[in-house]
């Protein structure tokens, strides 16, 4: 089918779409059902159900849709199988996977909706940035229109300035909106009506309002009398401002074609006002590195030369003693860059080897259900290799039901390549593209049958628990277990699928440097790990020249909280595991590490910590590395009041350096009333030790006088990634959800420090 056919295709689908269609929503936490008409909106860009008490919030942005899984692909179908597979399908939205289960009155009906939203979602990735802040734009008009006339009346209008926490005088208000009136408007019923703006008006109304003055002088500055840019105006720009030095005129030619939306400017190849708003709003114009938004470093290196992405316990969604265990955790982290996951295993019933955190009251979740989910979703975001880190309690006969579950589904995709005599490093990421590497213990190689090899055994070191239930629990589980050999019987079957990472105890440093193989690795609680750092940081750095670490939570942390992950790094830690399931300032670290390198879950560590011969010391950094930063945070723009506001906020902006083992902030000062434009232009200053493991955050609070301050959104990532001169800084909120538009705009310099 040509491209052409298959857009008219497209666009069908999307018109029954439009209509809309009724469906059974089932929902996520509890037994009922509800049926309800989905439709998408005439732009493709929204999805909405009626009837619903939620207004504007029974409406998801197609944008936000990550997939569509057909059948009986969620948690909450498969434990209500009841349903004819054909015609259930689930959306799945936001960077949290929300499930929007739904159930078609007929197959034909589901496959329609399936294809049609598929297509939407490709639809939407294509829109550009003019596009998309339109979207931006009438998502507010949808949410002011109450009564869903198709129009606002000035007091709407009003009202929503002050929803959207800009202060402004009512007068120069109401001028501005009798401005952008300039048309009778006709209301959804046909109705005409004056004094009121229907959407198009809404949105010259809204670029009135949000005219940047900053942004206006940083254009004067190089269009000298013009209101317009040359390329080599554009060409002077990036070189003098953005030091970009790299940019040539016909690179900023070709940026001129793509954001200008003047016909006329298009054609005299020169870059207007709002062409040049467009482009401070796209990916150049952001704070990330673009560069660094795709698969940039060396791939080729030993994987000992590499920071990876993991996570701890991998299939909780909450707490380590009540939650409920998922095969959606270790999609949700699958998604976002992991690459080392860990699952443990224990006897379950029916021959059927479980998932939990054992001596818990966690629930249970069957290990094949999680290696069908790594096997459809472990290549998805990256790649590169993933490793599955197996905390294995199974009986000998359970063990060969594992092993003969991971070879029937991951088949070929499983590296069980013998090493090789003469090898003395493990292959690189590149060489283990599209493999699946299994952790665990290994018999020796001259054992024939089934062995015994030391049980390690991490649930066990739960401590200080306040529910009774959970520890009586705990208690009886570690008396059985202290009943018990300290060995584990192991199958022969599942040794032979461990080849690049095999668990050893770790004693010393000494003895691992003369003992450990390259494909030997050690785990490390939290504990011994961050006293293994500040107080061996250099002999930690050289084990981990070699061999992987693998570090993870204290026990004590039973609500699931975060450890720092920096000082690991610093150590040179391959695998800093966490639990990715809760939210915060250490998994906002964690993330924005791993945004560099294409978030494809690999970073390759710095020189210092991959050569021999090379010692680093993360509490006694060389001098060689410092960089002074300077930023002036200039101003922010529709930031958003904190859940529940109705009062306009004060804002203040925190950046934060955390560099080395230590984190180093400075604060701007309090803007009052204004969460819409604030100015702040405060100049701030800092040392920095070693740039290459160093990371920014950007944090925004609404000032309180009386209470703790309000977190409004941050964004974090490498020094390394920052781009210099005049860029944004998008917001997220505190579940990693992007709160666009919201951003703050900075100026960014960097130096070599004397």
């Amino acid at each position: 089918m040509s491209a052409e056919n298959n857009q008219q295709s497209g666009e069908q689908l999307l018109l029954n779409l439009q209509r809309g269609t009724p469906f059974i929503k089932v929902k996520e936490e509890s037994r009922k059902t509800h049926e309800r008409t989905f439709s998408v909106n005439k732009e493709a860009t929204v999805l909405s159900y009626r009837p619903s008490k939620k207004g504007w919030k029974a409406r998801y942005r197609i944008e936000d849709i990550k997939e569509v899984r057909v059948g009986h692909e969620t948690d909450t179908f498969k434990a209500r199988s009841g349903y004819p597979k054909e015609t259930c399908f689930s959306v799945i939205v936001g960077v949290n996977n929300k499930t929007i289960n739904l159930v078609a009155r007929s197959a034909d009906d589901a496959k329609i909706w399936i294809e049609g939203l598929k297509f939407a979602m490709r639809h939407s990735q294509a829109i550009d940035i003019h596009k998309q802040q339109q979207v931006w734009i009438r998502d507010y008009f949808l949410k002011a229109d109450t009564n869903n006339d198709g129009t606002l009346d000035f007091d709407e209008c009003f009202k929503l300035l002050k929803k959207m926490n800009m202060k402004i005088e009512r007068s120069h208000a109401k001028h501005l909106f009798k401005e952008a009136d300039v048309k009778k408007s006709q209301t959804a019923s046909g109705k005409v009506v004056e004094n009121r703006l229907d959407i198009d008006e809404f949105v010259a109304f809204y670029k009135k309002i949000t005219n940047r003055t900053e942004i206006k002088e940083l254009f004067k500055k190089y269009s000298g009398d013009d209101d317009y840019w040359t390329a080599s105006e554009f060409t002077k720009f990036m070189h003098e401002s953005q030091k970009r030095l790299d940019v040539k005129e016909e690179w900023c030619l070709n940026v001129i074609e793509k954001y200008e939306q003047k016909e006329v400017c298009r054609q005299k190849k020169i870059l207007s006002y709002d062409g040049f708003v467009l482009f401070m709003l796209g990916p150049n114009g952001l704070v990330f590195n673009p560069y660094h938004d795709s698969v940039y470093q060396d791939m080729t290196q030993p994987l000992t030369h590499y920071f990876i992405a993991s996570s701890h316990n991998t299939y909780l969604l909450s707490d380590q003693l009540r939650g409920p265990s998922s095969t959606e955790a270790y999609i949700k982290a699958l998604q976002k860059g992991c690459r080392c996951v860990e699952l443990d295993i224990w006897d379950g019933p029916d021959n059927e080897p479980v998932v939990y955190h054992g001596h818990t009251l966690t629930s249970k979740i069957l290990f094949r259900d999680i290696i069908e989910v790594i096997n459809k979703y472990a290549f998805v975001a990256s790649q590169y290799p993933v490793i599955l880190s197996l905390e294995n309690h199974c009986s000998v006969p359970q063990q060969q039901v594992m092993a003969n579950i991971m070879q029937t589904i991951l088949g070929d995709q499983i590296y069980k390549e013998p090493v090789k005599a003469d090898e003395k490093d493990p292959p690189s990421p590149e060489a283990l593209k599209g493999k699946i590497l299994i952790k665990g213990k290994k018999l020796k190689v001259e054992d024939e049958d089934d062995g015994d090899v030391s049980d390690e055994d991490e649930a066990a070191d739960i401590e200080n628990v306040e529910d009774e239930e959970v520890r009586q629990q705990l208690e009886s589980s570690k008396k059985k277990k202290d009943k018990k050999s300290k060995k584990l019987k192991l199958a022969k079957d599942l040794s032979m699928l461990v080849c690049l990472c095999k668990s050893v105890h770790f004693h010393n440093f000494k003895e691992s440097a003369e003992k450990y193989k390259f494909y030997e690795m050690s785990s490390f609680g939290e504990s011994k790990a961050m006293d293994l750092a500040k107080h061996s940081g250099e002999q930690y750095n050289e084990h981990n020249k070699k061999f992987l670490s693998r570090t993870y939570p204290a026990g004590w942390r039973t609500n699931s909280s975060n450890y720092c992950p920096c000082p690991l790094w610093n150590a040179g830690c391959a695998i800093v595991a966490l639990n990715y399931q809760t939210h915060g300032e250490e998994m906002d670290l964690y993330l924005g590490k791993f945004k560099q390198n294409g978030n494809s879950g690999y970073i390759l560590k710095p020189v210092f910590m991959r050569e021999e011969g090379l010692k680093f010391d993360p509490e006694k950094p060389s001098a060689e590395y410092k960089k002074k930063l300077r930023f002036k945070i200039i101003s922010g723009q529709q930031l958003p009041k904190p859940k529940g506001s109705k009062e306009i906020i004060d804002p203040f902006v925190k950046v934060s350096i955390y560099d080395m083992n230590q984190e180093i902030d400075a604060k701007t000062e309090v803007v009052e009333n204004n969460g819409f434009n604030p100015q702040w232009n405060h100049d701030m200053e800092f040392d920095v030790k070693v740039p290459e493991l160093a990371l920014v955050r950007f944090t925004v609070y609404d000032y309180d006088m009386s209470s703790k301050n309000d977190f409004i959104g941050q964004y974090t990532i490498p020094v390394a990634s920052l781009q210099l001169g005049y860029h944004h800084v998008p917001l997220v909120s505190k579940k990693g959800v992007a709160l666009s538009p919201a951003s703050i705009f900075v100026h960014i310099m960097s130096s070599s420090k004397s």
